[in-house]
């Protein structure tokens, strides 16, 4: 029995101590399932742990901090790593000496590691998950409109980058007639009647993350149209929509004033919701008010501006105003500094577009016998290949006539213009037979076209196609010759000089110049800028081939390959508007220096200056990639150099000494290369230019030389800067218009601004100043061109000709 309790009672106390163990280790375990039992750690050995365990992080955002225990020694000090990368990188995020970590831009997963100091065998680790993260909200999240009414829209998408939202109306693309419309900026027009819809914005990136908001539309009524323009004496009929029939019919009135009266206009019923008003004699605006009969609680009103059109102002009948290209309208007697503001200038009205408009608009004042009557007339040409002749003083809701020139081909990923290449050289008009010269791509072939301003119709037996063939043995050529190739980019504008078109192409193996004769379109000319090499490129950022008046052309030219002994890459070149024989030209000294870094000159394009009275009279200004600026005399361009000395080649900025041009002012960008992509402007003893990534700049051109720069007092525009245009009543009143279109590549709008001429940094108006996105524009094209007449700024946008102008017009 001794020998029985001698063996049970240790036996029974390790069955105990058994139990206990066990019970405990149980009982920290939901559900009462045991865990693992960890691995010892050897007694003093550093442990190093890191909270939380796991995060999820939204694309680059950032998480608060991670938090590093390390036991057992008196340095509690780590290293921290992401995917072992000390301190990590963009590609994996990166952490700082506090555990701050910053996702990347893409999705995924990652390890942030903490490395003990003391111990550097010893760390912990943590995950962190990368999602997308993309959040979209609205605002306002609800709102009550009047039947037929408007309300913004804003939508924030984040993290940047994103790519806009797609907005919808109770589930449909852009809405319709029945829940409403809502435009590519957000705008909700109502419908005509009442009700409950829900306008939704939904990430372009990822269309699982969307945002909404309610629109209430109360039983009331509408007036349409929202906003007319009459001329004196002329009549506008208007419409009342009510949610409930028992609110006809309605009584009208002008300014408060039953019927109206002769100072104000008159209006009279036609139908229980339709009226006719007749306008004053005079310009002004007036208000329109209409009432229902069976309910006076029940009111709408609307404006109508009566317009006094002026039909004798100057014209913009080519790119940048005039064959010198100076981007001048000295002619402008309406728009001032004094008056350009936000508070009395903004957007007047809006034409809609079937495709991107590349083209500066034209205007053609006075236009006889269109549409059945006499018109101001804008004309603005599509990547859709349209042609649209619109009322430039929003006289008409509808074209005065649109034509098609044909299907428009497949992007080609030239220079980002996408979906659909059609038109994108400015055209030119012919005031004497009225006559609009346009090139279309259709699909790898070039037409010309002669339209009559009155109808669009076709003119001299076109359209023709472009095309011609020259002797070389350079790219592409086959038995002895080239021909213009199918793959070309049209970007020039067309020049009409001694009754020729000149059209100009670039972004294929070589730079071509073709003349045809505007009255026959029959081919009358032809050059190849590298007839025996390769590039040579005429694009020149949308610009036009320059004329000095005496019967010259100027041009410049990119590289994409050659040199200058095969041809003419990165030059300024005079041509004979009568044969295209080169006549003169300039090169830069380090052309190789340019070739190698892909710094075409012909990026930007040349003006023609006023002639001066110093030892230089005729001279020529332009700038390309590398930011220079060359001043050129027109007799003596200065040819090509072939550099003897080192210096002159292979660096960006080689010494004055190297050229024979006249002056040669050094990168006014912010950066080496893709810096001028512009066309400067001229007016009263000011060259205007605008770089990439940098502010507007004016120098001040005496005495047959450039000094004195200013710049504007703006944000630096980073997106291939601005082609400035001037508008002025002969010297004075001038303000230079330019277009910021940083936000194309996201559809976010283009923004129009104005300067005061004679001191640049004022600025005078913007369209993005105004309360409640008034004056918003279309979404931006890249180097457009505004045009400035009688009153009115054109604006091409992506899917809309926007016209600026004063508020009480």
């Amino acid at each position: 029995m001794r020998h029985f309790r001698t063996l049970f009672l240790p036996l029974l106390f390790f069955v105990f101590l058994f139990l206990l163990v066990g019970c405990g280790t149980t009982g920290s375990h939901s559900g009462g399932k045991p865990g693992p039992t960890p691995a010892p750690t050897p007694q003093g050995q550093i442990t190093v742990t890191v909270a939380p365990a796991a995060v999820t992080v939204a694309a680059g955002s950032a998480f608060s901090a991670f938090v590093a225990t390390v036991t057992n020694t008196s340095n509690p000090n780590v290293n921290w790593l992401v995917d072992n990368v000390a301190g990590g990188n963009t590609t994996v995020g990166t952490i700082d000496a506090s555990g701050h970590y910053t996702a990347p831009s893409a999705a995924g997963t990652h390890t942030v590691t903490a490395v003990s100091v003391a111990d550097p065998t010893r760390s912990g680790s943590a995950q962190v998950t990368v999602t997308r993260g993309i959040t979209v909200a609205i605002t306002p999240t609800s709102a009550t409109v009047q039947p037929k009414g408007t309300q913004q829209f804003t939508a924030n998408v984040s993290p940047v980058p994103n790519f806009g939202v797609v907005w919808s109306v109770d589930g449909a693309v852009a809405g319709n007639g029945t829940v409403g419309t809502v435009s590519s900026n957000g705008l909700y027009t109502a419908p005509a009647g009442s009700g409950t819809h829900t306008v939704t914005a939904t990430s372009n990136d990822d269309s699982s993350k969307s945002a909404s908001a309610q629109v209430t539309i109360p039983p009331g009524m509408a007036i349409s149209p929202v906003k007319a323009r009459v001329t004196p004496g002329a009549t506008q009929q208007f419409t009342a929509t009510v949610t409930d029939p028992a609110l006809l019919p309605v009584t009208w009135s002008v300014d408060g004033i039953g019927a109206g009266n002769s100072s104000s206009g008159t209006i009279a019923s036609t139908a229980a919701s339709t009226a006719t008003y007749t306008a004053p004699a005079t310009a002004g605006a007036h208000t329109i008010g209409a009432t229902s009969a069976s309910n006076p609680s029940v009111t709408a009103s609307t404006q109508v501006n009566v317009v006094a059109v002026t039909t004798n102002s100057a014209s913009v009948l080519t790119f940048h105003n005039d064959g010198q290209r100076t981007g001048l309208n000295p002619n402008e007697s309406v728009l001032s500094p004094a008056n350009v503001n936000p508070a009395t200038f903004g957007k007047l009205f809006s034409y809609p577009v079937d495709g991107q408009l590349y083209a500066q608009p034209l205007y053609v004042p006075g236009l006889a016998n269109i549409a059945g009557a006499t018109h101001n007339v804008v004309f603005a040409a599509t990547e859709h290949n349209t042609v649209y002749a619109f009322d430039a003083d929003g006289l008409s809701t509808m074209p005065l006539w649109q034509k098609n020139l044909g299907p428009a081909a497949p992007s080609r990923d030239v220079e980002g213009i996408s979906p659909e290449l059609g038109i994108t050289g400015t055209p030119v008009i012919d005031p004497n037979t009225s006559t609009l010269y346009v090139v279309s791509d259709n699909n790898r072939s070039f037409k010309l076209h002669a339209l009559d301003l009155h109808d669009g119709s076709e003119k001299f037996g076109g359209p023709v196609t472009v095309t011609a063939t020259v002797p070389g043995a350079g790219a592409d050529s086959s038995g002895g010759n080239l021909t213009l190739e199918g793959g070309c980019y049209q970007r020039p504008a067309l020049a009409l000089v001694n009754s020729v078109v000149f059209i100009a192409f670039g972004h294929c193996n070589h730079g071509w110049v073709l003349g045809y004769a505007a009255d026959s379109l029959t081919l009358v000319s032809k050059f190849n800028t590298t007839p025996n090499g390769a590039g040579g490129a005429i694009w020149m950022g949308g610009g036009g081939i320059a004329t000095d008046g005496a019967g010259s052309l100027y041009l410049m030219t990119g590289v994409d390959a050659g040199d200058p002994a095969s041809g003419f890459n990165d030059a300024f070149l005079k041509l004979n508007a009568a044969d295209l024989s080169v006549v003169d030209s300039f090169t830069p000294s380090n052309e190789s220096f340019l070739r190698a870094n892909d710094a075409d000159l012909g990026s930007g394009a040349p003006i023609v200056l006023p002639d001066n009275s110093s030892a230089h009279p005729h001279e020529l200004v332009g700038g390309g990639k590398d930011g220079r600026v060359f001043l050129i005399d027109r007799d003596h361009m200065g040819g090509f150099t072939p550099p003897t000395n080192p210096a002159c080649d292979n660096t960006s900025v080689p010494p004055v000494s190297c050229d024979k041009n006249v002056q040669t002012i050094p990168d006014i960008g912010n950066a080496q290369f893709d810096n001028l992509f512009d066309t400067p402007a001229y007016w009263n003893g000011f060259v205007y230019f605008h770089p990439q990534s940098a502010k507007l700049q004016a120098f001040q051109y005496g005495n047959g030389m450039l000094s004195g720069r200013a710049f504007a007092n703006t944000a630096d525009f980073q997106d291939h800067g601005a082609t400035p245009s001037v508008s002025a009543n002969g010297n004075s009143a001038g303000i230079v218009w330019e277009l910021q279109s940083d936000a194309w590549r996201t559809g976010g709008p283009a923004v129009l601004h104005a300067y005061d001429a004679t001191n640049i940094a004022t600025e005078l108006y913007n369209s993005s100043q105004a309360a409640g996105k008034r004056d918003v524009a279309g979404p931006a094209v890249k180097f457009t061109v505004p045009a400035i007449a009688n009153g009115h700024v054109y604006v091409g946008t992506a899917n809309e000709l926007d016209v600026y102008g004063l508020l009480s017009q």
